[in-house]
């Protein structure tokens, strides 16, 4: 495919969306959550289609676990906004005088992932049709079939419950040229970003606002103190084997304290965890990083079963494995397996108490997943509080697994399919992304406080008393001189003050107040 039709293509829908965007910003709160909802309703409905879709297309993953993933986006997700206002005033501070209303961003550039083309895409068009905004969706040339349909269905809803056309697009024709032409096109408003550090870099240089989403490398650190090392076990394998580890937020190890670490091991095997041999473990780095430690990760080997990376490596495995585990030997370019893994390949690594646990766990960030998200298992609070105060990570979930604590599956954070790592990780937020993120907050106040300053008088230029003399001050007493008081001058005339609003004022009376105020004054 020509990029040049992926970069017409890329204008052509950028356009649209922005008209679509100028017809929606009319849309009341009632026409907003209407379509939201009509959204959320068709998205469940399709879920599972749409996971075997991306399942099938991209070769990547558990058809189950993706419909999973559809399925927290349009409820899960959908519920934590539901309710929240996104449209006219959205809150209104009667004692500060301040209300805060809320207007669209326009138009949204979403990137969308290979491993999760179908959940990102429903996750960005209802975070931004609930906000007022139109989204563009920019998949992955692997999954360009799984994102469209996504989008249409997203689409048909929309438009079916009221929604203007065109307001969720995805392309067609993809290339990176295409992509950038999107994120940089003058209608576009706002990138949000998902997918790898190369992408996300591309985002950050195409001169829009953007939010995005940094690798992981999550390690959970796994203390003497562990209450239930059967259940931290269950934890950190579920989340690395759910849809065969496309997620980003999933542990990617265990640094577990030696006196406990044969106890966890044997834990692991029994929920299907294989620990490798020297020779497989060599076999399956030469799989997963051809080019060693620096180069770039065999795209072959992201997201496949256990079976079929053995089978690729060149060994065979017991049937029913679910994991294998391996032991990186070090954190660095030098030991390949310290890098993310997206793939059921777990890093297994000893320690001798929390000082060494809790460093270690703060270098494998450092080493490709800065202000991501930690994992800690234990129950002495100390130990507790010192990780969370020294893992450079915005997520720390304690005695959960890490995927479904981050997304706030398992946890109280705010419900997401998009994490922010702050600026550590080089993305504007380290929330999880949400609703908030995608409105314009318009403020109008009311004058609440004097600006009035002193008249000007004939003594303002003068040199102080106390600044005249060059003199070293005398150290009994190093107060200074009183300056002399100024002439008396004729008081400036000063207007009328405000009358004060009523208890309980309207929003109306406010602003009615606050511009006569200011047309009073001018």
């Amino acid at each position: 495919m020509p990029e040049q039709d992926s970069i017409t293509e890329a204008h052509e829908l950028a356009v649209r969306g922005h008209i679509a965007a100028r017809a929606f910003a009319s849309a009341t709160q009632e026409d907003v959550d209407r379509i939201t909802a009509a959204m959320a309703r068709a998205g469940t409905e399709a879920a599972e289609r749409l996971g075997r879709l991306a399942a099938e297309e991209t070769g990547y993953g558990r058809a189950a676990h993706k419909t999973f993933k559809n399925v927290f986006n349009t409820q899960w997700v959908y519920e934590g906004f539901r309710d929240e206002r996104t449209v006219g005033v959205i809150s209104n501070d009667t004692q500060k005088r301040v209300i805060t209303i809320a207007e669209p961003v326009g138009v949204i550039a979403g990137l969308v992932p290979v491993t999760n083309p179908t959940s990102t895409v429903l996750f960005k068009s209802l975070i931004s049709a609930k906000t007022r905004n139109a989204s563009v969706l920019a998949p992955q040339p692997r999954a360009v079939r799984s994102s469209a349909e996504t989008a249409r269905v997203m689409q048909e809803a929309a438009q079916e419950a009221g929604a203007p056309a065109d307001l969720i697009q995805s392309m067609s024709r993809v290339s990176v040229a295409g992509t950038d032409a999107l994120m940089r096109h003058h209608r576009t408003d706002l990138v949000l970003a998902t997918g790898s550090r190369a992408m996300v870099l591309a985002a950050y240089s195409s001169g829009k606002p953007t939010y995005a989403v940094g690798p992981g490398n999550v390690p959970a650190y796994i203390h003497a103190s562990v209450r239930d090392i059967d259940y931290a076990a269950r934890c950190i394998m579920a989340a690395k084997i759910f849809d065969w580890g496309t997620a980003c937020a999933s542990e990617q190890s265990a640094i577990v304290d030696r006196s406990i670490a044969a106890q966890l091991q044997a834990a692991m095997e029994r929920e299907g965890a294989l620990f490798l041999g020297d020779d497989q473990q060599n076999r399956i780095t030469q799989l997963l990083f051809p080019q060693g430690g620096r180069g770039p990760s065999n795209v072959e080997a992201v997201s496949q079963s256990p079976a079929t990376l053995a089978h690729l490596a060149g060994f065979a495995i017991p049937e029913g494995t679910q994991l294998l585990v391996v032991r990186p030997g070090g954190i660095g370019y030098d030991f390949p397996l310290s890098r993310e893994i997206l793939g059921p390949v777990f890093k297994f690594i000893e320690v001798d108490g929390p000082d060494e646990g809790i460093a270690t766990a703060a270098a494998q960030l450092r080493f490709g997943g800065d202000g991501h998200t930690a994992a800690v298992h234990a129950s002495d609070e100390a130990v507790i509080s010192r990780y969370a105060e020294a893992a450079p990570a915005y997520r720390v979930l304690v005695n959960t697994p890490s995927l479904f604590g981050a997304m706030g599956y398992s946890t109280g954070v705010e419900r997401t399919f998009m994490i922010g790592t702050g600026t550590i990780g080089g993305s504007i937020s380290s929330d999880n992304i949400g609703v908030r993120h995608l409105l314009n907050r318009k403020r109008v106040a009311a004058q609440i406080h004097d600006w009035e300053i002193p008249a000007s008088g004939p003594h303002d230029f003068e040199i102080a008393a106390w600044a005249r003399s060059r003199e070293p001050v005398d150290g009994a007493s190093t107060a200074r001189p009183a300056a002399p008081a100024p002439a008396p001058v004729a008081a400036a005339a000063t207007p009328p003050a405000a009358a004060a609003p009523p208890p309980g004022a309207s929003l109306e009376e406010l602003v009615r107040q606050a511009i006569a105020a200011v047309m009073r004054d001018a």
